[in-house]
């Protein structure tokens, strides 16, 4: 390949899909050693276009070219024959199978014309231990949490020799040491094996941390090619929306006298050691901690989805029954899981049908539902949240990954219930939409809702929480109030020093 050669270049790309043209004549290029960061709202083309060079779409017109020669991908399999691999925003492994298994799908060490099981366990413990992933190669995958999982596929595009890796919110559900492992791993391959990479990413820092050029997409369209040193960050989002941006954060007011939400003594095996934490009304109490500290564990047991030892759960000073998810949404209660695809959408039934599952009860009259009202509360939802979709119609499974985010927020925003918990709620979602989010957040205080909201964000941990409870080990570690706390405290507090 020559110097003025590109690795990968994507001209004039084009892909339609029923009522939605989601790339118009796109142009795309890489270097090699570099990594070229694509930027866009959710619905801006970013993945579709990942997708089209993977060969998981066919374009509908354009060209690829790798390493200067003119390809066309018949299947997913062409591109990785070619040296690309891919992590997609949504975890793509086989949950039946274990770590390893997983691991080194398709590429088992061989031995005498069968899998040499004994190296695939050592290559994949040698693995999980480079980056720090307190994982045993035998687990079964589809029993680990949506952050572990993370963790596992990237540490399985970083085995085999790959010319590119294509990164799609990679660190969306990772706490700070798994990112900066990362870090170093991409720092390390681009600098002595050359490879390329192209890296989508919300997390604006990780722009100007890790890149060396920008493409920014806009409404399915190129919007521009900037070198990162050439371009701010106020720069890139007015390229991104077409205009400037407010301020992120919103204001918060001071909470209510009452107690809303009441934990007591919270016991799970060894998941969770006896929390006791307590919310507000007009509220927000963030939840934080490493992975596996106990904060997804904690919004699942208190909202029936897994059973407990001990504890008690109050709402608006009464004792609810927990004991099921029911149960839980009848006391009062609401639960935004982090696994939007596999808990919080029916990906096959439209942005109304998910919205009217959990609502149609509050909507109807004698057994009849008012599909006039689900029809004006998910359009309002839907301008509110800034939803791209081409109408309230469009099945869930069409959206991209942020956009089903949001369409998951809607449904349970629209509830009405007394106390609402968010597990990562702006996982995927773009600066725009997190604005949107936020604001809605603080509209449901006004209202004197309840919030507890778990994130591995520690920036959103302390902008949006009136209180900051990090956990370590399953048991409250510390407590912050409002401005007591930095990030470096928080983290100090998540690995049980501070």
């Amino acid at each position: 390949m020559s110097e003025d050669q590109y690795l990968i270049e994507m001209k004039g790309i084009v892909k339609r899909f029923p009522g939605v043209l989601a790339l118009d004549h796109v142009n795309f290029q890489l270097k090699a050693g570099e990594i070229h960061m694509l930027l866009g709202e959710n619905g801006a083309g970013k993945s579709t276009l990942i997708k089209v060079l993977s060969g998981a779409h066919q374009l509908d017109e354009g060209e690829i070219f790798i390493e200067g020669k003119k390809v066309q991908f018949n299947s997913p399999q062409d591109p990785l024959d070619l040296g690309l691999r891919f992590i997609y925003q949504e975890v793509n492994l086989v949950p039946e199978l274990d770590i390893a298994r997983n691991m080194f799908l398709g590429i088992e060490p061989m031995k005498r014309g069968l899998i040499d099981t004994k190296k695939l366990y050592s290559e994949t413990e040698k693995y999980l231990m480079k980056f720090h992933i307190d994982l045993k190669p035998r687990a079964i995958v589809g029993d680990l949490s949506v952050t572990q999982q993370k963790l596992v596929e990237i540490a399985r595009a970083l085995v085999t020799d790959a010319k590119v890796l294509v990164l799609d919110e990679p660190t969306d559900v990772l706490e700070d040491r798994s990112r900066q492992d990362l870090f170093e791993s991409i720092q390390d391959l681009k600098n002595h094996n050359n490879v390329g990479f192209i890296y989508i990413s919300h997390r604006y820092q990780e722009v100007h941390d890790l890149g060396d050029r920008v493409t920014i997409l806009r409404d399915g369209k190129n919007a521009g090619v900037y070198n990162i040193c050439d371009i701010t960050l106020d720069e890139m989002i007015e390229k991104m929306i077409g205009q400037s941006v407010e301020k992120q954060y919103p204001h918060l007011n001071k909470p209510q006298d009452e107690e809303v939400l009441r934990l007591e003594n919270i016991r799970q095996g060894k998941k969770l050691n006896g929390v006791t934490l307590s919310v507000k009304r007009g509220e927000i109490v963030s939840v934080t901690g490493l992975m596996g500290a106990g904060k997804t564990e904690l919004a699942r047991a208190v909202c029936g989805i897994d059973p407990v030892d001990s504890g008690k759960v109050f709402i608006e000073g009464k004792e609810i029954d927990f004991s099921s998810p029911i149960k839980s949404i009848e006391g009062g209660m609401a639960y935004l899981s982090e696994d939007r695809k596999g808990l919080g959408l029916i990906l096959p039934h439209s942005i109304m049908d998910n919205y009217g599952l959990p609502n149609s009860p509050r909507l109807s009259t004698y057994g009849l539902v008012n599909k006039k009202q689900i029809d004006k509360e998910i359009c309002e939802y839907m301008e509110a949240l800034k939803v791209k979709a081409p109408s309230k119609h469009t099945k869930a499974g069409q959206l991209s990954g942020g956009n089903q985010q949001k369409a998951v927020i809607a449904k349970w925003l629209g509830t009405q219930s007394k106390v609402l918990l968010f597990d990562e709620p702006t996982r995927g979602i773009d600066i725009i939409g997190r604005s949107g989010v936020y604001s809605l957040m603080n509209e449901l205080l006004d209202q004197g809702i309840g919030i507890l909201m778990l994130t591995s964000d520690y920036t959103e941990a302390l902008e949006m929480g009136h209180k900051v409870v990090v956990l370590y080990h399953g048991q409250i570690k510390k407590v912050f109030e409002r401005g007591e706390a930095t990030e470096e405290d928080i983290l100090r507090a998540a690995i049980g020093t501070h």
